[in-house]
């Protein structure tokens, strides 16, 4: 019986993974305002019904690929060479960041695409994309207060502020990109860390009395 339960658990599993990288290519696409879960069961090989069993609703989908695509981009974090705490994971997480391997940067479309529909005033999701924000932000708050700590970064940078200030051009660029690419993402990766290394080890100005 066990092994009939861990039969099904699998392919459970599997139609879920299957379901969620229909919904993905699709919003990566076109967005998910006109995606409808009969067109994500269709185009993953399964019923019309089935992602209403498995996630709900349409919110419910949205919120496990929101989730699938933020474990994608850790996995990829903990795939890379370990940071240390600080300055160096900040650096590393940007690294990872313009260095994904997909071609068509589908993930990241996507989340853009969700995140922008999201803004909308009346967007039924808001609060979730806003939550989802918040935990990207951590990271960098998290290593900016470590580095503050090592001193190594100086105690009067704002974690909250400058890891937005991190976090939207990391998105801000990644946007220009997918609208022109022609946009070197490898040379604006190296500019990035250049201006993360000038801005958070500037040296405290020390008075010094006439």
């Amino acid at each position: 019986m066990s092994s009939v339960r861990r039969t099904q658990a699998k392919r459970r599993e599997e139609a879920e993974q299957r379901l969620l990288a229909a919904a993905l290519n699709i919003v990566a696409q076109r967005g998910s305002a006109r995606l409808t879960l009969a067109e994500v069961g269709i185009a993953a090989g399964y019923s019309r019904g089935l992602p209403a069993q498995r996630f709900g609703n349409k919110a419910g989908l949205m919120r496990a690929l929101t989730q699938e695509i933020g474990q994608r981009f850790s996995a990829a974090l903990l795939a890379a060479p370990q940071r240390k705490p600080g300055l160096d994971a900040i650096r590393g997480n940007i690294s990872v960041y313009f260095s994904r391997t997909d071609p068509h940067w589908t993930h990241t479309r996507a989340l853009l695409a969700l995140l922008v529909e999201g803004a909308m005033e009346e967007a039924p999701m808001r609060e979730d994309f806003a939550a989802y924000n918040r935990s990207a932000l951590s990271f960098f708050e998290h290593h900016i207060r470590a580095g503050i700590r090592n001193e190594e970064i100086p105690a009067e940078v704002d974690p909250p502020a400058m890891a937005l200030l991190i976090l939207g051009a990391l998105r801000g660029t990644m946007l220009q990109w997918f609208l022109d690419d022609r946009i070197d993402l490898a040379r604006i990766r190296d500019q990035m860390l250049g201006i993360i290394d000038n801005t958070l080890t500037q040296k405290r100005k020390v008075n010094v009395p006439a």
